[in-house]
């Protein structure tokens, strides 16, 4: 096979994927994650002048300029740290890759470069899928794992990465540092395939399926749900089913629905060995212990999701343009209000206190970590309309609105707009390139020219 600059440019995408699932993992202190986002903006840089006509030139510059003023301001006005510095600067980094490989993945996947991809993709489904049941066995069972080199989200236990659950179901977490950023990057590009094949694809529908069923994630449950009653209305006005999507939606409530504990099946596992009193409780009755959420509600908020809508709620009449480093700050002194004033009434009326610095211990009522740890927004709406102030969510309407009028209300836009309302409201909370090319896939095989894909 000849090596073409389109071949060459698919070998590299499909290299940069694979490094952006390896979200576990650092390289000398480097994200072996952000390697593979920066090869995707790297490679729309080289067809940069392409991509943009004058129009579109003229909108970024305006859009850039929304985005950087606020940012110029704060570094001129307001004391501002080497920190604040590179968190603004990633920040921005990763809006001008978000762009780039969006326009870029547009312009260059068509016809037979989008059907090449497309083939590597139900190949990436499979294997990935086969090493995230793996990982779960091999966490539970003490087999043969690469070692999570990349410190965590957890503001706990110095940031290490979590794998283990003594009271909880064991989840898949895959090669990402939790299990929902494995459904975040894994389960859109699961979706764009099913939905887009022509074939019988019952295997990676079931192994895909399981993969992401073991996560155990609200988050995930919440849009099966969406968009089995997405299928349902195509069903009804197209007469079309899929039952490759239905077997995948399936499997994933399932394994959603009903998790094992590590400490039943495996109770001599090295973490349950340091909770021998408490494993001895667990398995007491001498059976294996299936867990199910059966008396939940279909779809559980959570805590931190739902503080984050309080916090949004009650902070949108004073929304102004600010930086990308307040937002957080913000939100941390919003949640930690209550804490502060219990510590201080406590420390008023039992002096003792003062003695001991509480960091991560709850005691009285408030969760005293949030005094010392700063906390994420978790939802990229939030944190781009606290950063930029209500002109983003305005842009973000007009974006909409302007496509919906050229494409019409139909089901290949909703299936577009459902994609990136998966993205909106997922935890992490800023776009990225790896959002830009499967927004830009999304759009190219729903309404550029191409070749049936059945051929594949």
């Amino acid at each position: 096979m000849k090596l073409t600059k389109d071949i060459n440019y698919s070998i590299v995408i499909f290299f940069s994927i694979f490094l952006i699932f390896m979200d576990a993992y650092e390289f000398f202190s480097i994200p072996v994650s952000w390697i593979g986002m920066s090869l995707l903006f790297l490679i729309s840089l080289f067809e940069y002048k392409d991509l943009f006509n004058e129009n579109v030139k003229h909108i970024l510059i305006i859009a850039m300029s929304i985005v950087l003023i606020p940012q110029i301001f704060y570094l001129l006005f307001f004391e501002s740290t080497n920190s604040d510095l590179s968190y603004i600067f990633l920040r921005i980094y990763n809006l001008v890759s978000f762009v780039f490989v969006l326009f870029f993945t547009i312009h260059y996947l068509q016809k037979e470069n989008l059907n090449l991809f497309f083939k590597f993709t139900r190949y990436f489904i499979f294997i990935f899928s086969v090493a995230t049941i793996y990982i779960f066995l091999a966490q539970i069972f003490d087999l043969y794992e690469p070692l999570r080199n990349r410190s965590n989200t957890n503001i706990y236990g110095e940031s290490v990465q979590s794998i283990f659950w003594l009271s909880e179901p064991h989840r898949a977490m895959g090669t990402f540092r939790e299990p929902v950023f494995l459904v975040t990057f894994f389960f859109p590009i699961i979706l764009l395939y099913l939905y887009n094949t022509k074939e019988k694809n019952i295997i990676i529908s079931i192994v895909a399926g399981i993969a992401l069923g073991l996560t155990r994630s609200n988050y995930l449950k919440l849009f099966c749900i969406i968009f089995l009653a997405f299928l349902i209305i195509e069903y009804l006005l197209k007469k079309k089913l899929k039952v490759e999507f239905f077997i995948f939606f399936t499997l994933i409530i399932i394994f959603s629905t009903f998790g094992v504990f590590e400490c039943n099946l495996n109770p001599e596992s090295k973490e349950c060995i340091e909770y021998e009193e408490d494993v001895e409780n667990i398995n007491s009755s001498g059976e294996i212990r299936i867990d199910s959420n059966l008396d939940e509600p279909v779809v559980e908020l959570g805590n931190d999701r739902l503080n984050v809508i309080k916090y949004f709620l009650t902070s949108v009449k004073f929304i102004n343009p600010g930086s990308f480093s307040t937002v957080n700050s913000d939100y941390q002194s919003y949640s930690s209000q209550k804490v502060n004033e219990e510590m201080y009434f406590s420390n008023r009326t039992l002096p003792k206190y003062l003695l001991q610095r509480y960091s991560t211990q709850n005691f009285g009522t408030g969760n005293y970590s949030l005094t010392k740890y700063k906390i994420n927004v978790q939802n990229l709406f939030v944190f781009y309309t606290q950063a930029l102030g209500i002109i983003f969510p305005l842009f973000l309407f007009i974006s909409i609105m302007h496509f919906l009028y050229i494409k019409k209300i139909n089901l290949k836009s909703s299936f577009l707009i459902l994609i990136i309302l998966f993205f909106f409201v997922s935890p992490i909370e800023e776009v990225n390139s790896y959002y830009g090319l499967i927004i830009g896939l999304t759009y190219n095989f729903l309404f550029k020219d191409r070749i049936i894909y059945d051929e594949i």
